[in-house]
């Protein structure tokens, strides 16, 4: 959730010009709107979700963003559930339950400690269902959201082929005179519930760390997950069965690299870990974020303005407050596996030579001795 609301209200203030003097109070009396975020996930067992509300006061508004009271309830003044809806009729009920967590980043609000809320949910959510927010406040406010659920149906990824444990990217196929870098082709079936797919690559990477540039004398080891980002595609409806692609320039790879790590020559790194049992070093995780159709236009609407028009719509699908109750989901394929040709490019390619990597197989020519 990684803050995503907008929690703050602006300041109105007004000047009245008259034959006499006439004081006025410049803050009316304000009431206080819910503000409601959650993104709920079938396949986990607790899913989460933030209730603040919004604040008018005196002085410096970027001050008072830095006190919790100002956009949190008090515990005690919050009544919230989760309702699971069959047919109309509500199957189920989460009451959701307070905590505190400590995980918010640094910024214009109070971090890192902050509110959340939570309910615990064995075995996930029925993907046939829909579930509704329910929030009841002591000054009087009520809030209701209503979200669908997306199937995550195993297999639907073909490309790469799930299931197949010693599967390769290819990144680079190296020759005598020229190194060509192949398309990578991503496939996929869209699942039931589904808007938009957003896909990514995770890079493991170990980092190792020596006090001296004879690599004698190692410090510390620090595995490392780098995230990147492929694309997006957007279906055509939610029904499911829709088949998605994206394509990749694999020496995009190589420039992710270059972009994310930096030339320190105390530091070797090795791709990948290594697979004993399957002999195959494992790098690389195709993963695939689902969002449904609540989510997907919320992403839609909040995504970076690049056109001339720099205003942009508001959205909200919670009735009686402010923000998103949507649902989202993810899939990959995990492991993967890279060829040799691929890391003789990562360590004497124009742009990767100085990140000193090497590879984690033992059979490799470019093992990490």
């Amino acid at each position: 959730m990684q803050g995503m609301l907008k929690l703050g209200t602006g300041l109105a203030a007004g000047a009245l010009l008259v034959a006499c003097s006439t004081d006025i109070e410049l803050n009316a009396p304000h009431d206080r709107t819910p503000v409601v975020f959650g993104l709920l996930d079938a396949a986990q067992d607790t899913q989460w979700v933030r209730i603040n509300h919004t604040w008018l006061g005196d002085g410096n508004q970027y001050d008072a963003a830095l006190i919790a009271d100002s956009s949190e309830y008090a515990p005690e003044e919050v009544n919230a559930r989760i309702e699971q809806v069959v047919n109309d009729q509500v199957t189920a009920t989460y009451p959701l339950i307070d905590t505190l967590l400590d995980n918010k980043e640094e910024g214009i609000f109070f971090a890192p400690e902050h509110q959340a809320w939570y309910v615990p949910t064995p075995g996930g959510l029925d993907v046939d269902a829909e579930y509704r927010f329910v929030l009841d406040v002591a000054d009087g406010h009520t809030a209701e959201a209503q979200t669908d659920m997306i199937e995550a149906i195993t297999g639907n990824i073909t490309q790469p082929p799930p299931g197949v444990n010693n599967f390769k990217y290819s990144f680079a196929n190296i020759g005598p005179s020229l190194t060509t870098y192949p398309i990578l082709t991503f496939k996929w079936s869209s699942a039931p519930g589904a808007r938009r797919y957003d896909a990514s690559m995770r890079v493991h990477v170990v980092e190792r760390i020596w006090a001296d540039l004879e690599h004698t004398v190692l410090q510390q080891e620090v595995e490392r997950v780098i995230e990147w980002y492929i694309g997006s595609v957007t279906t055509n409806d939610i029904d499911g069965g829709e088949s998605m692609q994206l394509e990749l320039e694999s020496e995009q790879f190589y420039r992710l690299m270059n972009a994310r790590l930096e030339v320190d020559p105390y530091i070797t790194r090795v791709l990948g870990v290594w697979d004993e049992q399957v002999q195959i070093a494992r790098a690389f995780d195709f993963v695939l974020t689902i969002a449904n159709d609540e989510l997907a236009t919320y992403l839609d609407i909040t995504s970076p303005v690049t056109g001339i028009i720099q205003e942009r719509p508001s959205y909200t699908n919670v009735t009686g407050g402010l923000g998103l109750f949507a649902s989202r989901g993810q899939q990959g394929v995990f492991g993967i596996g890279y060829t040799t040709d691929s890391v003789e490019e990562l360590i004497n390619g124009e742009l990767t030579f100085g990140l000193n990597f090497c590879s984690a197989n033992p059979f490799s020519p470019y093992y990490c001795e």
